[in-house]
């Protein structure tokens, strides 16, 4: 399809029977704000960035049967776009949390690799302009 009609990526869904410590992680770890939220059928959290829900999480159907389902998906991991590379790093570090380090060959781009509480592999990526 040559035109395509796709606008952003608009968000993750992640789904833990622990919404509140995802929802902690995401807020202390990444700087993301639990804000407005509809009133769906189970507990959750909305991420924001900015004026943007980047980051959805949501307790599992019974029997943790998945809302899309799609249990069996191949996704390895999403990554989000950082400002300073080295403010990020340092703050890992101050909140004692794992990361493994790459720089992209060919390029100044480097990422931070960390898993959230349920072991959702986050990317972190500096972009230089």
């Amino acid at each position: 399809m040559a035109n395509s009609q796709i606008l952003e990526l608009n968000h993750v869904n992640i789904e833990t029977q622990d919404v509140d410590r995802s929802a902690k992680f995401y807020s202390e770890v990444l700087g993301l704000e639990s804000r407005e939220r509809p009133e769906f059928d189970r507990p959750g959290h909305w991420m924001y960035l900015g004026n943007m829900p980047i980051v959805h999480i949501i307790e599992p159907l019974p029997d943790n049967k998945l809302l899309t389902g799609s249990k069996d998906a191949a996704i390895s991991h999403f990554a989000l776009r950082i400002k300073d590379y080295e403010a990020m790093r340092d703050h890992l570090d101050k909140m004692e949390i794992d990361y493994a380090e790459v720089h992209v060959p060919g390029s100044n781009r480097r990422q931070l690799f960390i898993d959230d509480p349920d072991g959702v592999f986050v990317e972190l990526i500096h972009m230089p302009d």
